[in-house]
């Protein structure tokens, strides 16, 4: 068996074993996985002089069991994989001049954010993302900033979100999309001027 025909049969093999079926393998190949993600407004992602540090492991999407897929003739979200962005929401902010360094500690509970071009009830969004979206979850880090002579250094601390993009179906047709951001630690924007 040639190098092309093998990898063709592991693949061919994977998809049997994984997908649970031929059938299950057609409806899972006709939907639309969750496309890249559109930052809702007041988010960014971090930039050069943002120091980045996590409160949680980044936790991935549910699997979908076939029985869960045969379950979908209600509301569903699909999730995809995260990806990070801060919030605009400022937790702390401190500044000094130099020679100086400049500590801050931050230790948060931020609320979850969800944002859906269709109307989706909590619930739904949980199930998909694996995670309660209307609790608050804990935030907790720290950092030291040294501000040399002569200049003035600013610290200011933000959410970092883990973003999950999301499919939202209604009788197993999409029916719009949207984003999750879950609070996973904080953002630090430091510089001197």
């Amino acid at each position: 068996m040639s190098e092309q025909s093998w990898k063709g049969f592991l693949v061919g093999l994977l998809v049997v074993a994984v997908g649970g079926g031929g059938a299950l393998a057609a409806e899972r190949a006709a939907e639309t996985p969750p496309g890249p993600v559109v930052l809702p407004k007041g988010f960014f992602v971090p930039g050069p002089n943002t120091v980045v540090k996590r409160s949680s492991e980044v936790q991935a999407p549910p699997a979908e069991s076939e029985v869960s897929v045969k379950a979908r003739r209600g509301t569903r979200v699909k999730a995809g994989a995260p990806s990070e962005s801060c919030g605009l929401t400022k937790l702390e902010t401190t500044s000094g001049a130099g020679k100086t360094t400049l500590v801050m500690t931050v230790e948060k509970s931020v609320e979850t954010e969800v944002s859906a071009d269709v109307k989706v009830e909590a619930k739904f969004v949980s199930a998909g993302v694996g995670f309660s979206v209307t609790r608050k979850y804990g935030v907790s880090d720290q950092t030291r900033y040294e501000v040399p002579k002569g200049k003035f250094g600013t610290i200011e601390a933000y959410p970092l979100y883990d973003v999950y993009p999301i499919t939202i179906y209604k009788s197993g047709k999409k029916a719009g999309g949207g984003a999750v951001m879950k609070p996973s630690g904080v953002c630090f924007n430091q510089w001197t001027e």
